[in-house]
């Protein structure tokens, strides 16, 4: 769950096979704008995002050749897709 760390709110975080999807609070409001998630509140829409996602995505990555660590979770709604990304750059966008 997001909690106010230092005046700033803290990602949503869900571990699977070494990996650590992070879903910075601020996405889950473009979560929130797609017919699947309507009308749900901010850590369940967020919870159930990761953790319905993350064991085919930590598939994905490691079928990829990329190491285990830290991945950003990024929202476009127009596209309905998720954009993985590590220090920046991306890694992998998938279909929601």
């Amino acid at each position: 769950m997001a909690e106010e760390a230092g005046g700033r709110r803290v990602p949503y975080r869900f571990e699977r096979a070494g990996y650590a999807f992070e879903l910075p609070a601020e996405e889950v409001a473009h979560l929130r704008r797609l017919p699947d998630f309507e009308g749900k509140g901010e850590p369940a829409v967020a919870d159930e995002f990761l953790r319905f996602r993350a064991e085919r995505w930590a598939e994905n990555l490691s079928d990829a050749g990329i190491a285990p660590g830290g991945v950003e979770v990024r929202i476009e709604t127009h596209q309905r897709k998720a954009q993985l990304l590590r220090a920046g750059a991306l890694l992998f966008s998938a279909e929601i």
